[in-house]
């Protein structure tokens, strides 16, 4: 497994406010003016780092510019652990592996475009930071427009992931003479690779990324509007809530000193804008 560490800007040294913090709130939000800083675990204290997994494949959210890790995601992930006065060490991760391996403990928490939904809070706590819905991309123009112009069609969705909820519900509602094939692939990028090689005539991606491919990609465009807009949250294991209480903390102050809508502004993704750091607020 190949691990990049990326320095969080400024980590050591950061002053930080003491305050006492109030309580979290599920769905909401806590006080804004405690220091994240206080609330680092001492494990996390002593080790100086904070190990965080990432699927680095997913522009403009994560992936790598140049041999470097670069994007929103990881952006945000620098500047939470600077405010908890840790060094990042962002760690390539299998999509499929993330969820385990902060459960086991493997990783602090993980940040890769994570959709928070109500079967993953099961297993994983999330503390959310960004509003995404999916969206249809398609080679050609299809026969209509958005998930109901899937049916008939091969459609490219990669395993584990809240597209494959989507083309199962929409393919039940498709007619009988009419279902669409649904080709799973290994990981998020595989799905665009696959209609890029006609492999498939469409995939389901989040917006954010959808608009880079369209972008960059003059034979794909994005049919109908957003699909179900949900959060993206930073997952955390259950059994530590003094991470997640950190984690949450930090977010209000990058919220509140402007950090947050700079890397919106600078990813160009401010439709996503959303300041509720909230715990589980994913339906």
């Amino acid at each position: 497994m190949r691990i990049t560490t990326w320095i969080a800007a400024a980590a050591a040294g950061l002053l930080l406010t003491g305050c006492a913090a109030a309580p979290e709130t599920a769905g909401g939000s806590g006080a804004r003016t405690s220091a994240a800083g206080a609330h680092v675990p001492d494990d996390l204290r002593r080790a100086g780092v904070l190990v965080v997994g990432s699927d680095i494949s997913y522009a403009p959210m994560e992936f790598m510019d140049g041999g470097e890790p670069a994007g929103f995601d990881v952006d945000l992930a620098t500047a939470v652990a600077a405010k908890l006065g840790l060094e990042l060490e962002l760690r390539q991760t299998s999509w499929s592996e993330l969820l385990d391996q902060v459960e086991s403990g493997r990783l602090d928490a993980a940040m890769a475009s994570i959709t928070d939904t109500a079967e993953r809070q099961k297993r994983i706590d999330f503390v959310d930071y960004l509003n995404v819905g999916s969206v249809v991309v398609a080679r050609s123009k299809l026969d209509g427009e958005g998930i109901t112009a899937l049916c008939g069609r091969r459609v490219a969705v990669p395993q584990a992931t809240i597209y494959v909820d989507l083309a199962q519900a929409q393919n039940r509602r498709c007619p009988a003479g009419g279902k669409m094939t649904v080709i799973t692939v290994p990981a998020l990028a595989d799905s665009k690779a696959a209609v890029l090689a006609g492999r498939a005539d469409a995939y389901l991606e989040d917006f954010p990324p959808a608009a880079v491919a369209v972008r960059e990609h003059s034979s794909l465009r994005v049919s109908g509007p957003q699909i179900e807009a949900a959060p993206y949250g930073i997952a955390v294991a259950k059994d530590r809530g003094d991470l997640r209480r950190a984690v949450q903390l930090a977010l209000y102050e990058l919220f509140d000193d402007g950090t947050y809508d700079r890397l919106l502004d600078k990813w160009e993704i401010t439709e996503g804008s959303l300041k509720t750091g909230a715990i589980n607020g994913g339906a």
